[in-house]
């Protein structure tokens, strides 16, 4: 059976009237003529179902296909869950709301459903999906009368794309669907939906609001919404995309967390390809926008550390807020948009897209939700042959008598680096997203020659880089090589210094402490499981709640995540700041003074504080996980209490293994 029908693969000309806009934005029901539309048209053009069809006996799309199909709302013998004539989110107030969202769950999932059998009608031409899709577009077109509620407008938005995605997908099908049903459908999108949607929102209200508008403008062919969808992406006040994506990738959430973060970043990409089905390319605008976002997102949900962040930046209604905030932050949450990203910038294109890829890639492929991104926009995968360039600059730093710190210049790729190969004497002994790698379990005073090759998504691999020939410390070894800084705004600069096995550490800073720390940090960046151990000989100069001891860290900016295990004058005590800009919780572990032993391990994102009056036997006092990146800063940590007077205190028998 022709699923395929009816198509115009191109653009038509129509004649079209002018409309009145209301003083709101209103727009009118319909228009009089047709506008200049491409059907189907919305999410999937011809190409895309063509390309669907064509591939689905064919890897990644066959198995995307069949975990697409594990989902219960993708299937022909679905059960509706409405239709409700009333559907509330966040209100309870009206008299046919029993509860604050009312109708609300049937609403999405029945959506869902609709919109995933079209797609599968389209594909299989099983016409048991096409009668599904339709049995639930008619049901809610014929009874759906009212959205309320405080969060209406994201009831409207977050659903309206997929009952005007199915009705696109059915009407352009040959699918059966009565032309009295298509006009039911285009009345309630109008009427009922889009007075929620036309006084657009800020960041993710925004988004959403933007995505269903520009749906149904293509479903009803109205160009007066459709243009208005445009221009409200590029120009209005609070939900332009350039309102809600710095230069630098910054979200208007970002600092919200990480979720209502993609939540609008997500919204927009998807906008974004709606248009380009109908010539429109928002994907390029101010200097690739949304890949700037995309980047910048996928990189610290990656778990690397974000540096660039502005505290005055927050979204039209919110914020802003003091730092990036890690809550919600996850390599794997799997309905980003990165496939769209990589289809456009990288395959459409020709850029690269390196975070937005590496995420990409490790999606779960099995959850319905990420197959049927793959599914539905995997263009294919470019011909690739072109190995990277090489990584430069490779420089080795010995940190212990088993460890040694590797870094390097980022290689460059046709299309992406996906990874770095590390070779020891001429072995691959590990890999990295980075450029940097810490080896370990190394033999004391002993010479390591190391290299590093990179290598792209196609295995195409790299020659190697320049070669360094550390020897690892002795196992007496004396000075840890760390670097030094302030952290935090502090009133007067501190310092570190190394002698005769004595490490000494001057520090001011008004504390470690609430949502943000200042203190003086001697440190190592390190990657992967490690332990610091260090005696505080002394703490001189000090405040009652002056601070010196061991930390793990996330980030060297003020806001970071960490874990502090440290002794005060008269007391040890425990610290940890579980994600960036969240409050930080203290512990008194024990009434004691210097000197005495403090100790700070790393396993995966938990890091466990411990004390010891001699350096063997070991006391817990607490453990946290925080959110960090395969890197960590590792060091010896010491604030004042009070911001223009350092105090100063003495470390011995450090260790980082």
């Amino acid at each position: 059976m022709k699923r395929v029908g009816k198509r115009i693969t191109g653009f038509s000309l129509f004649v079209t009237l002018a409309l009145l806009i209301t003083s709101i934005g209103i727009v009118p029901p319909k228009q009089v003529q047709a506008a200049a539309f491409a059907h189907p048209g919305i999410l999937h053009n011809a190409a895309d179902l063509t390309r669907m069809i064509n591939n689905q006996n064919t890897e990644p799309w066959k198995s995307a296909l069949t975990a697409f199909k594990t989902d219960a709302k993708a299937s022909s013998s679905y059960a509706m869950q409405g239709p409700y004539s009333t559907v509330c989110r966040n209100d309870s107030t009206l008299s046919t709301c029993t509860n604050a969202n009312y109708g609300n769950s049937a609403l999405e999932n029945d959506a869902r459903a609709a919109y995933y059998n079209a797609l599968l009608w389209n594909i299989s031409g099983n016409q048991a999906y096409a009668d599904k899709a339709i049995q639930i577009l008619n049901g809610w077109s014929s009874t759906l009368t009212t959205i309320a509620g405080t969060d209406a407008q994201l009831a409207a938005g977050d659903n309206g794309i997929f009952l005007a995605n199915a009705g696109e997908l059915l009407r352009y099908s040959n699918s059966g669907w009565a032309s009295a049903n298509i006009t039911q459908l285009e009345n309630l999108l109008t009427n009922v939906f889009y007075p929620q949607i036309s006084t657009v929102g800020d960041a993710n209200w925004g988004g959403s609001c933007l995505k269903t508008m520009i749906s149904i403008a293509i479903f009803t062919n109205n160009q007066t919404m459709f243009d208005y969808a445009i221009n409200s992406f590029r120009t209005n006040d609070c939900a332009a995309m350039t309102k809600n994506i710095m230069s630098t990738g910054q979200i208007s959430e970002s600092g919200r967390d990480q979720v209502h973060a993609l939540g609008g970043l997500g919204n927009l990409i998807v906008v974004a390809e709606i248009a380009w089905k109908q010539g429109v390319d928002l994907y390029g605008d101010a200097d690739n926008r949304l890949l700037a976002g995309s980047e910048y997102w996928s990189n610290y949900n990656l778990g690397n550390t974000q540096t660039s962040y502005d505290t005055t930046y927050g979204r039209c209604t919110m914020g802003p807020w003091s730092a990036i905030n890690g809550t919600g932050r996850s390599a794997t949450i799997d309905w980003a948009q990165n496939e769209l990203i990589y289809a456009h910038y990288v395959v459409r294109k020709g850029m690269t897209a390196p975070f937005s890829t590496t995420y990409m890639n490790g999606m779960p492929a099995s959850d319905p939700d990420t197959a049927l991104l793959t599914l539905a926009y995997r263009l294919g995968t470019i011909a690739d042959s072109t190995k990277p360039t090489a990584p430069s600059g490779l420089t080795a730093t010995p940190v212990s008598d088993k460890l040694i710190n590797l870094s390097w210049t980022a290689a460059t790729d046709n299309t992406a680096v996906s990874g770095y190969k590390i070779y020891r004497n001429g072995s691959i002994v590990g890999y990295s997203q980075s450029t940097e790698y810490t080896d370990t379990g190394l033999t004391a005073s002993t010479a390591y020659t190391y290299s590093v090759s990179a290598y792209d998504a196609k295995s195409n691999t790299s020659n190697v880089s320049n070669t360094v020939t550390p020897t690892t410390l002795s196992s007496s070894a004396s000075q840890i090589p760390f670097t030094s800084q302030d952290i935090g705004s502090v009133g007067v600069a501190g310092s570190y210094s190394y002698s005769g096995g004595t490490y000494t550490v001057k520090g001011a800073g008004s504390d470690i402490w609430d949502k943000t720390d200042q203190f003086r940090f001697a440190y190592l960046p390190l990657k992967g499981d490690r332990t610091i151990t260090a005696r505080v000989v002394s703490l001189t100069n000090t405040h009652s709640s002056a601070k010196a001891g061991v930390m793990i860290r996330e980030t060297l900016l003020g806001y970071g995540s960490n874990v502090f295990s440290a002794m005060k004058p008269t007391q040890a005590v425990f610290q940890n700041r579980t994600a960036p800009g969240a409050a930080t919780s203290s512990l008194t572990a024990a009434t004691v003074s210097a000197p005495y032993w403090v100790r700070a391990t790393r396993s995966g994102n938990t890091v466990t504080a411990y004390i010891s009056t001699n350096g063997t036997s070991w006391t817990q006092t607490g453990s946290s996980s925080i959110s960090a990146a395969s890197t960590v800063y590792v060091g010896l940590a010491v604030t004042s209490h009070v911001n223009t007077t350092l105090t100063t205190a003495t470390f011995d028998n450090v260790s980082i293994q």
